[in-house]
């Protein structure tokens, strides 16, 4: 797994928006976190759930800050069910796969919702496209970076697509805080995991601070059901 984000790799999937979303994934949710971890330190109950998912808070902040930009549109993948942030195509998703920072990633399934199932096979229609309006992401772009980035759509345009292909941020926290994110490829896997591919590590939280903040069953540590976790040989990179 690569440990820093690879910008030809980002701009190919997510257009002039490539650059900057690394961090506004990074931000959010490590601000989220923090949110929570103040807010839960504030509640006296021992119901530790009164206090609600973050999971809720990072889609809806992601959301917030990409809105209205050029090449961002929202679609769903059924009717009345939920929307999905599409960026230039590609469809982002945002996945608190674990509580616990030792989780294997390649273990948990997504797959347990006709909604998440849906998310893979959206038909690719009409589209807002990247604009070019002078004062939008290409705007924060080197001449280079606009040239890389002109020359790999003009490549990918050649290419076509049935269903939106999709970029899976799982992250992995706690009541208290962010243990890791990564963000990746993904196709999903017959038994409800995912394939990832050209994984590359967002978020880690320092080996010694993530031990020192040991899970407790918190507010949302309620078993879950209808998982049905089976070990399986890791199937992404």
């Amino acid at each position: 797994m690569k440990n820093a984000v690879d910008v030809e790799w980002s701009f190919r999937r997510f257009g002039a928006h490539g650059k900057s979303l690394p961090e506004i994934i990074r931000s959010t949710l490590s601000d989220c976190h923090n949110e929570h971890a103040d807010g839960q330190a504030l509640i006296k109950s021992k119901h530790k759930r009164s206090y609600g998912q973050v999971s809720y808070t990072v889609q809806e902040r992601l959301e917030e800050a990409v809105a209205g930009l050029e090449g961002v549109e929202f679609k769903r993948p059924g009717r009345g069910k939920p929307k999905v942030l599409v960026v230039n195509g590609t469809a982002l998703v945002a996945w608190r796969y674990s509580r616990v920072a030792t989780a294997d990633l390649s273990q948990q399934k997504y797959g347990t919702s006709d909604s998440r199932i849906g998310t893979f096979s959206m038909p690719v229609g009409p589209s807002q496209g990247m604009l070019d309006l002078g004062d939008g992401a290409r705007a924060t772009l080197t001449r280079e970076e606009i040239e890389l980035v002109d020359a790999l759509q003009e490549l990918d345009g050649s290419e076509s697509l049935k269903h939106h292909p999709v970029v899976v941020v799982a992250y992995a926290s706690s009541h208290q805080a962010l243990h890791h994110a990564v963000w990746a490829d993904a196709q999903l896997d017959e038994d409800g995991t995912l394939i990832l591919q050209n994984a590359q590590e967002l978020f880690h939280a320092d080996s010694v601070d993530a031990a020192a903040k040991a899970e407790p069953r918190g507010f949302d540590s309620e078993p879950r059901r209808g998982l049905n976790l089976m070990p399986k040989e890791a199937s992404g990179s």
